[in-house]
């Protein structure tokens, strides 16, 4: 009930933040982030006086595979395809030269679902590069272990 409480609280707080800064159109797909900016160079896009290449997202992961640390074994057990998680990503754009935003790397905060015969839920922070490929380290809170994982991540 405590955890329940502080995580609504946590959302509640942040809430804020949605509407200014770094988390404009949080909910819009990424394509129409470019529509508010103008390209400065390369790497950054303005809007007024206003710079920008880092968008914070809503992010959605696929776990390919998931190694649990077994505290008794002392040593990994792998799952494939066992999970999914949600979270909030921070994110780089670049323009790909057709005038698109693609995203290359960001860091994101997950919450992890465990879909195995051990279910659960867990954090996670992972990393993703080449716009899709993502690499992390969590911590399962059902089951108490920590995890490594490899997935595939989505930024909308």
């Amino acid at each position: 009930m405590k955890k329940l409480i502080v995580l609504s609280l946590t959302l509640f707080l942040t809430a804020g933040l949605f509407a200014q800064g770094p988390f404009t159109g949080f909910f819009k797909p990424s394509k129409t982030l470019k529509s508010q900016y103008t390209l400065k160079d390369q790497y950054t896009f303005k809007a007024g006086e206003e710079e920008r290449s880092w968008y914070f997202r809503p992010t959605a992961e696929v776990t390919a595979f998931r190694f649990d640390y077994n505290k008794e074994e002392k040593a990994f057990e792998s799952s494939s395809f066992s999970g999914f998680g949600v979270g909030v990503s921070y994110q780089h754009y670049t323009d790909n030269g057709s005038g698109e935003l693609v995203n290359n790397f960001g860091i994101n905060a997950l919450i992890m679902f465990d879909a195995t015969q051990n279910t659960g839920i867990g954090l996670a922070a992972t990393v993703n590069a080449l716009q899709f490929v993502n690499i992390g380290a969590g911590y399962d809170l059902t089951n108490k272990n920590f995890f490594l994982l490899t997935g595939a991540v989505w930024t909308f």
